[in-house]
């Protein structure tokens, strides 16, 4: 089953995060041979889609772990759009979240959609259902550079589409958390950097939740093939840190994540090998409390590799460290 429990951030405070993957047929986008170049997830989706009852039986077995749990969050996932009606029938969305609404400890609800999907009444049906629980939509802007968003990621979609969308989902009564992608592939460590940054600084107005997502390599993608040939390699954690402490001080109002998946693996986002534990484990606590003190005195000797690499700009084939 695809459902599992973590300590997170809930709404502001510590807490418990369950998260569900649905069983879908995953991003319409990977069905027409559009995916992103990064992402593989639809390929785990189900071939044939799950009759939408099933799927409700399906998230009442997920909300059994978090009886007895005090304070939730509930991310629900699909390797697509929670929105999309190829995905969800609207009945279904509504149903899931009444299910939701029958626990007082869900205190957060996230779900995910592309920006095209996002419509007023489908965000406004959900937001009455959830009522004054913490109800985010995120979207996967990933750059709010449109040129490094078609030619590094092939999202399909520009930064306009998510303003609008994020226009749409606040104005129905709820709120917006961005994904961004650190480090896409002809970025060096120092430019995919800035872009994050950057993509902050333009989308900063239209979210309440950033989540820094850390490029690691996924089977049978583009960015897998570039990195079997050694001209790309996933971020270093230092540039997570950085980019976290940066965010946090400009706009501390906002909420600031980022989970290391496949910390210390050459496929995921990695320093020397030996302080990669170390810097993913003060990461992930500062993400659930906010704390910037996490990130403060952090110190290894490879760190000075790293800022040499940033301050050239090498790229990765130039690299003599993977």
């Amino acid at each position: 089953m695809s459902y599992w429990t973590s300590e997170d951030n809930v709404a502001g405070r510590k807490g418990v995060a369950l998260f569900i993957i649905l069983p879908t047929v995953g991003c319409y986008r990977y069905r027409i041979g559009q995916a992103c170049y990064m992402c593989s997830y639809p390929a785990s989706a189900p071939k044939s889609p799950w009759d939408q009852e099933e799927i409700i039986e399906y998230v009442k077995g997920a909300l059994k772990k978090i009886e007895g749990k005090e304070r939730v969050a509930v991310r629900i996932f699909t390797s697509g759009s929670f929105l999309d009606d190829g995905e969800l029938k609207p009945e279904t969305r509504k149903k899931i979240f009444k299910l939701l609404a029958e626990y007082d400890n869900i205190k957060e609800i996230v779900i995910e959609s592309r920006s095209e999907l996002v419509r007023y009444n489908a965000v406004k049906e959900l937001a009455d259902i959830a009522e004054d629980r913490h109800f985010e939509v995120a979207i996967g802007l990933e750059t709010a550079n449109n040129d490094i968003a078609d030619v590094c990621i092939n999202k399909g979609n520009t930064f306009e589409q998510f303003v609008n969308a994020s226009e749409e989902i606040r104005s129905a009564g709820a709120k917006v958390k961005t994904y961004l992608l650190l480090k896409p592939i002809f970025l060096s460590e120092r430019d995919g950097i800035e872009d994050v940054k950057e993509s902050i600084k333009k989308a900063a107005p239209y979210t309440d939740t950033f989540s820094i997502n850390i490029t690691n390599i996924q089977k049978g993608t583009v960015y897998e093939r570039l990195w079997e040939k050694r001209e790309y390699r996933p971020p270093w954690l230092w540039s997570v840190v950085k980019i976290l402490k940066w965010a946090k001080m400009a706009f501390p109002e906002k909420r600031i994540l980022s989970d290391p998946v496949g910390a210390g693996s050459k496929r995921g986002p990695h320093n020397c090998g030996e302080c990669d534990k170390m810097i993913a484990d003060a990461i992930r606590k500062f993400s659930t409390t906010q704390e910037l003190k996490y990130l403060e005195d952090l110190e290894h000797e490879c760190i000075a590799e790293w800022e040499y690499i940033v301050q050239e700009g090498l790229l990765d084939w130039q690299l003599l460290t993977y």
